[in-house]
């Protein structure tokens, strides 16, 4: 009887590894959500990068400006007006006479920025049709306001354009 009950046993068969593959519901889900923040992160960046190019460009060029020996105040406003064409509808910008120009310059800017700059506004409005070597006393703060202008004023935020 001993006998029969041991040719009866078989042998033990281990259960087969847990395979990692098909994954449970809940990571297909995680892995979908993660891929979806990683192509809309990458995509926001993009447009954020293109949507700045105009202002990387004029940063530039005021670079270059900056060492032209025989640098006016008219070739930083042309400078300027560029760059502002790129974000602003043409008629909020060209049809400008020259104080509502300086005025749209500093209304881009923090009511702080505003105030701090509002006598160079001022002064640099009568400076444009004084001699050149007046001018050329004007251009090293007006050189400082353009960049800083070009920094934090552009791209302007979605309810000024």
């Amino acid at each position: 009887m001993q006998l029969d009950n041991q040719v009866q046993l078989q042998d033990i068969v281990a259960a087969p590894a847990a395979q990692w593959w098909p994954l449970a519901p809940g990571w297909y889900v995680l892995i979908t959500a993660a891929l979806t923040l990683v192509v809309l992160s990458l995509w926001l960046s993009i447009r954020a990068f293109q949507r700045r190019r105009a202002r990387r460009q004029a940063l530039r060029q005021l670079a270059q400006l900056q060492q032209q020996p025989n640098l006016a105040l008219h070739d930083i406003s042309l400078l300027l007006k560029q760059a502002a064409l790129a974000y602003f509808p043409r008629v909020r910008i060209s049809n400008t006479d020259n104080t509502a120009w300086w005025q749209f310059l500093r209304s881009q800017l923090s009511a702080r920025q505003q105030q701090r700059y509002q006598a160079l506004t001022e002064a640099l409005q009568q400076a444009v049709y004084q001699p050149l070597t007046v001018q050329q006393q004007w251009l090293p703060e007006y050189l400082h306001f353009a960049e800083l202008w070009l920094r934090q004023a552009l791209p302007p935020s979605r309810g000024q354009s």
